[in-house]
């Protein structure tokens, strides 16, 4: 069986979208929460083999930095889901996890370090996490990020 080749459907450049009219915009970000027994070994790990910087520590999470990308190391002892956890960002949370909710989507417990937080699996088995941020001002929806 062959597979045809990926062509993109979008512009060079620009966002992506297919929400249905009067969904919640959501928007891949660039941060990945690993879920994973000991945060301080993994940040370890992170900066000594992998070259990442350590921005922020917690009790229950460490952050690292590694070029665009933000890993937020999670403790998480006894994992129910996946080890890594994508996430989206969304103007309107409750919007958000309502549309997911009505498009098959289950909702999951985070884990101990946010007791009464949870992500998203999708009809597929996927989870994820969507995030509220505000846009910054004067920002239309769906605009494509400044140049860096």
């Amino acid at each position: 069986m062959s597979v045809p080749p990926f062509v993109p459907t979008a512009p060079a450049g620009g966002p992506r979208t297919h929400a249905a009219a009067g969904s919640p915009p959501f928007r891949a970000n660039n941060e990945l929460a690993l879920h994973v027994p000991d945060p301080v070994a993994a940040a370890r790990f992170y900066e000594e083999v992998l070259g990442g910087r350590v921005v922020e520590r917690a009790p229950d999470c460490v952050e690292v930095a590694s070029g665009a990308l933000r890993l937020f190391l999670l403790r998480d002892p006894a994992r129910t889901h996946d080890a890594v956890v994508p996430s989206f960002d969304v103007p309107d949370r409750a919007a958000a996890l309502a549309r997911l909710q009505a498009a098959g989507c289950t909702l999951v417990p985070i884990g101990p370090h946010a007791p009464d937080g949870v992500y998203v699996r999708d009809p597929f088995g996927v989870v994820f996490d969507v995030v509220e941020r505000a846009r910054p001002a004067g920002r239309p929806p769906h605009a494509a990020e400044p140049a860096r």
